[in-house]
């Protein structure tokens, strides 16, 4: 290189590839080249398009304190700022499954003070709709805007039966005092009848579309239909007992084989004895005894015995227990992993198909016969029957569909929960565990373990 050539101190641009910084580098100037002004560097810069977060602080830094043959980040754009996403907040217990009752310190369970239920007075709130907050777009180095993500709308205010929404339309009261209910994503508030004594010859059965408290017993030959909750602060002998709602009894169920105990979300008892129950959300009892229980999510046995013993448990999630089956090898059967309702739903649909079919089968038979004579010789009844036969087979081919296609959309769904049995004391030889697709039957006493389904075979573990 010629010693007199002269060469001016130059910077060289980095421009990342999502164009929200810009980076220089100084390269030193030769035999007294000029040195670099803050205007030559932000001329530079804007010879190149950015336009946008340049920091001339930096660069006045730079230049004042000269560091050749190092990146310097000079120019950053701005990212956009998400909006935060509109909801709905609730003055009351959403999700009550996560509820257990109190243990007492004698052991026993406190089912009186579960705060299960919630009431609401005339005029109280509910529920309020906040609106989504807006982002902030963002920049770039080429002054290009960045639009920012926008946010997701509040829900619509979930209004149920007897309440209101106010004219600001983002606030949800009662329009009754009641008992709140919330289910399917509607809060509704649903009056609570109250019988004082037993349901008996006094009562008949009782149906009401709110909330039912009953301060006695419900004897055997009678029922209890509410469209919310029921409570039942006596016994129940074998009598029946459904609500869309929660199910509180409070002294539990002696139901001799013809009690039935059905709740759309959780069930709690005192103890449930030869009895057939079903719920939607969980299942809590002292002891569950002979009887037949389908519960979508946990079935909890808790209190000082904690005991699941004869009968059958088709369960959604897992079964937690001290104690299951008997030392005398008492039949026990669990099945756990499996949504009760969807399998009854797939069991019926299966079914259906087997019905549909054999219709299907018979209906064509009828039309071959019909149609192995001249349609005009034909007479008009068996014209107007193979027409009906026709429709029929038609039908018929429908619902076969429409079952298979339940049968199909329902199958994966029953391999997908991972079921879990735990017993804290001991499961007892004489009971079948199954777990999703894995069957286990106990030969020998279980201590303090967990079943899982490990690989299609039943795994025993530590708790």
């Amino acid at each position: 290189m010629d010693e007199n050539i002269s060469k001016n101190e130059s910077i060289d641009l980095d421009i990342s590839a999502d164009k929200m910084s810009v980076s220089i580098i100084f390269t030193e100037p030769i035999n007294n080249g000029s040195l670099l002004t803050k205007s030559d560097i932000v001329r530079n810069l804007n010879g190149n398009g950015i336009r946008y977060g340049i920091d001339e602080n930096l660069i006045d830094e730079l230049l004042a304190n000269k560091e050749y043959g190092r990146w310097f980040k000079v120019a950053e754009g701005e990212e956009p700022q998400k909006g935060v996403d509109g909801y709905i907040e609730y003055f009351f217990t959403t999700d009550k499954k996560s509820l257990k009752p109190k243990m007492l310190d004698d052991g026993s369970v406190d089912y009186k003070n579960m705060n299960l239920f919630e009431t609401a007075v005339e005029n109280q709130t509910l529920a309020i709709s906040h609106p989504a907050v807006p982002g902030k777009d963002g920049m770039n180095v080429f002054a290009k805007s960045i639009p920012a993500e926008r946010p997701k709308k509040a829900p619509a205010l979930p209004k149920g039966k007897n309440t209101k929404i106010l004219e600001d339309g983002v606030t949800l009261i009662s329009e009754i005092s009641g008992r709140i209910f919330y289910m399917d994503g509607r809060v509704s508030v649903f009056p609570i009848l109250e019988i004082m004594g037993d349901v008996d010859n006094s009562t008949g059965n009782v149906e009401f579309l709110g909330t039912i408290v009953v301060k006695g017993t419900v004897l055997s030959g009678f029922s209890v239909n509410a469209g919310a909750d029921v409570e039942i602060e006596g016994a129940v002998e074998g009598a029946i007992i459904k609500a869309k709602g929660n199910v509180l009894l409070m002294k539990g169920v002696q139901g001799g084989g013809k009690a039935v105990i059905e709740a759309g979300g959780d069930i709690n008892a005192n103890f449930i004895e030869s009895s057939t129950v079903s719920a939607g959300g969980n299942i809590t009892a002292n002891s569950i005894m002979h009887s037949k229980v389908r519960c979508g999510n946990i079935l909890n046995l808790v209190g000082k015995r904690g005991l699941f013993v004869g009968g059958k448990a088709v369960v959604g999630s897992k079964i937690e227990a001290k104690v299951i089956g008997s030392n005398m090898a008492t039949v026990t059967e669990l099945e756990v992993g499996v949504d009760p309702v969807q399998l009854e739903e797939y069991k019926q649909a299966v079914q259906n198909i087997e019905k549909y079919n054999e219709q299907y089968k018979e209906t064509e038979k009828v039309i071959n016969i019909i149609q192995r004579v001249e349609l005009t010789k034909l007479t008009d009844e068996k014209k107007k029957m193979l027409m009906d036969a026709i429709r029929n087979k038609i039908v018929l081919k429908s619902k076969i569909n429409e079952n298979q296609q339940k049968v199909e959309t329902i199958m994966p769904r029953l391999k997908q929960k991972n079921g879990r049995v735990s017993a804290s004391n001991v499961i007892y030889s004489g009971v079948k565990v199954t777990i999703n697709d894995a069957v286990m039957y106990v030969r020998d006493d279980l201590q303090h373990c967990s079943l899982i389904n490990n690989k299609g075979k039943v795994s025993v573990g530590a708790l």
